[in-house]
């Protein structure tokens, strides 16, 4: 039964004195009366009190009235709560179910009490790395690579494929440097990358397309043996990239967290047919896997999770309340968020609600976000008829202030185009400030009041948004018709992006001016992973390219370009540097040597010095 009010307890009581039944007496008077039943929750009612008061005394249950009578139409319902808003029945522990009382008054925080005390600095095993690959090989471990190579075999053996190729994680390596490739270099479709005539020659040159192709149709990540019959209750349904998931988020997380972080969902674009798959009409991709992230706000993917629909294993731990399927996805994703130190989280109105900001605030975290005026229960802001008024003016703002178990949590309405309503338990509305916008009867841009948690939502909320941007800018879109290759394809773009984040912070604090964009950060990166641990430039498979004469005749008319220095990864990767002998003497390209030699490094194309004096040729593959 709903709790009620205590207004509402006192109005019941008047009115029963006010009736005329005679229920003060005990009760053998009622008996002798005759006692008549009005309706069946009556005698539903008296059947549970004479249970109830076989252990009770007989002077206890005569003094308690009925609290509810059927036949008064003028007595007001009792209060309803909001589904999304009622009080969980299990796993609560902690959540005030009291009514909430909203008060018109601001929510003003010290400044000393939002200083963040939490470990900031960068691992050392980050600090030093400095190329592409360094960065992207601290998330693709290789431990993880290890594991893709023993269970894509295992897979391949299983399934009895005919002739499986055999992986290795050098052959791995060249496998991601070619996806990597083709999220910056657009082809029609996947066979274009080898087409004898418009094909990209790094990546022809790297692997032939058929082998591509079954390391495409074999790449597995778990033991299928291991996997639960679909009806047993530990089911995974994303048991296929569960350990994918897992190692990746495990490196994610060893990234410092900064103060303010932000919570959002994110899509994976797909047309496979599959039951995780979701619809959103109003997308330009309308069907997409959804995933859910804690970003910094420079887009950095601490951890994420895919969801899988209702049932999925998600497990709630025990002192965590019971929020529903969108509370409890910011409580799993907080779980690694410092308590105590002023971590502060930004979400949107999917989430948000008066139950979790408030477990939030008691586990010593602070939060914001937008939310829906059916989740502020009891509130006295203005409705939306009210608020879009034409005498009230744009910029409109208000804000009431509840305690909840001791904290203070604020609702604040702001009228711009339309009401906008946030809930913080930090920050409130005032000081305002300004901000403009578009008067169509003035036809210009004026200045209109401004609530400061607006400011302060708007500026640290686009963590998943700047991430979402980096995707739109490269990412894989080779198709597959294995859904586990479609997320397989999206986590290896979060781990790049992820590299290039922390790429650009490192190199920052290095006081390193010449930062890579991304797409030249992708670029390199691919080019060392398809050059690792590669032979020297052989013999050209297939037919001879009658290019050649083509070649000769530009060489002879215009001087080439000076020898290209190779990424430091190739130099060093101790894999096929053999000296070949020059028509010409060129000049040694180590540093601070001026000798001129008849050799050169195949690999790398570089001429270096091979004599008993200076033997560059050796400093120049194993000095950094």
């Amino acid at each position: 039964m709903p709790r009620l009010l205590e207004s509402e307890i006192t109005k019941y009581l008047e009115t029963l004195e006010d009736s005329e039944d005679g229920l003060d007496g005990s009760d053998s008077e009622v008996e002798d009366e005759g006692h008549y039943y009005q309706t069946a929750r009556d005698v539903l009612r008296d059947l549970e009190n004479s249970d109830e008061g076989e252990n009770a005394q007989s002077d206890e249950v005569d003094a308690d009235p009925p609290l509810v009578i059927d036949n008064d139409e003028n007595m007001p319902d009792p209060p309803i709560l909001e589904a999304e808003e009622a009080a969980p029945q299990s796993r609560s522990q902690g959540i005030s179910k009291q009514p909430l009382v909203w008060q018109k008054r601001n929510l003003v925080t010290a400044e000393d009490s939002l200083i963040f005390r939490g470990e900031t600095q960068i691992t050392e095993v980050l600090m030093s790395c400095n190329t592409p690959y360094d960065f992207v090989s601290f998330y693709f471990t290789s431990d993880l690579k290890k594991q893709i190579v023993e269970q894509s075999n295992l897979y391949a053996a299983q399934k009895q494929i005919s002739n499986p190729e055999i992986i290795n994680e050098n052959i791995l390596n060249k496998f991601l440097g070619i996806l990597i490739y083709t999220s910056v270099i657009k082809f029609p479709n996947t066979r274009a990358y080898w087409s004898e005539k418009f094909g990209y020659d790094h990546i022809k040159n790297t692997m032939p397309l058929k082998k591509f192709e079954k390391i495409r149709s074999t790449l597995h990540f778990p033991d299928d043996m291991l996997c639960l019959p679909k009806d047993h209750p530990d089911y995974d349904r994303l048991f296929k990239i569960r350990p994918l998931e897992e190692m990746l988020n495990c490196q994610f997380g060893k990234v410092p967290l900064d103060q303010r972080l932000s919570i959002d969902e994110q899509m994976c674009a797909t047309k496979m047919s599959h039951y995780i798959k979701q619809y959103m009409p109003n997308k330009p991709h309308k069907w997409r896997f959804k995933l859910y992230l804690i970003c910094s706000l420079q887009g950095y993917a601490h951890r994420f999770e895919v969801y899988s629909g209702g049932g999925s294993k998600n497990n709630i731990l025990p002192g965590e309340p019971d929020l529903g399927e969108s509370g409890n996805t910011v409580v799993r994703l907080a779980r690694m968020v410092s308590r105590n130190v002023n971590h502060i989280i930004y979400f949107d109105n999917f989430y948000t609600s008066v139950p979790l900001v408030t477990y939030l605030a008691k586990e010593g975290i602070f939060s914001l976000g937008t939310v829906r005026v059916n989740r502020l229960r009891n509130c006295k802001l203005p409705e939306k008829n009210t608020i879009m008024k034409k005498n009230v003016p744009r910029g409109f703002y208000e804000e009431n202030v509840a305690t909840v178990d001791d904290i203070d949590v604020s609702a604040v309405v702001w009228k711009d185009n339309k009401p906008v309503n946030l809930l913080s338990t930090f920050v409130g509305a005032e000081p305002a400030t300004t901000v403009t916008r578009f008067d169509k009867s003035k036809k210009e841009r004026v200045a209109i009041p401004c609530p400061k948690v607006i400011k302060e939502y708007n500026a640290h909320m686009g963590g998943v948004d700047l991430l979402d941007s980096f995707i739109g800018r490269y990412h894989i879109t080779m198709k597959s018709r294995k859904w586990t290759m479609r997320l397989f394809y999206h986590f290896l773009d979060l781990a790049v992006i992820n590299s290039w984040v922390m790429f650009k912070k490192v190199n920052n604090i290095k006081g390193n001016d010449q930062l890579l964009n991304l797409g030249t950060f992708r670029l390199e990166l691919a080019e060392t992973l398809c050059k690792l641990g590669l032979p020297a430039n052989g013999a050209k498979r297939g037919r001879p390219s009658g290019s050649t004469i083509q070649r000769e005749l530009v060489m002879k008319k215009f001087r080439g370009p000076a020898q290209a220095i190779p990424l430091k990864d190739v130099r060093l990767d101790q894999t096929c540097h053999w000296a070949v002998w020059l028509d010409k003497q060129q000049r040694c390209k180590f540093p601070k040597c001026s000798g001129f030699t008849f050799k050169m490094c195949q690999k790398c194309r570089v001429s270096l010095c091979d004599t008993k004096k200076s033997n560059c040729f050796y400093k120049y593959h194993n000095e950094e």
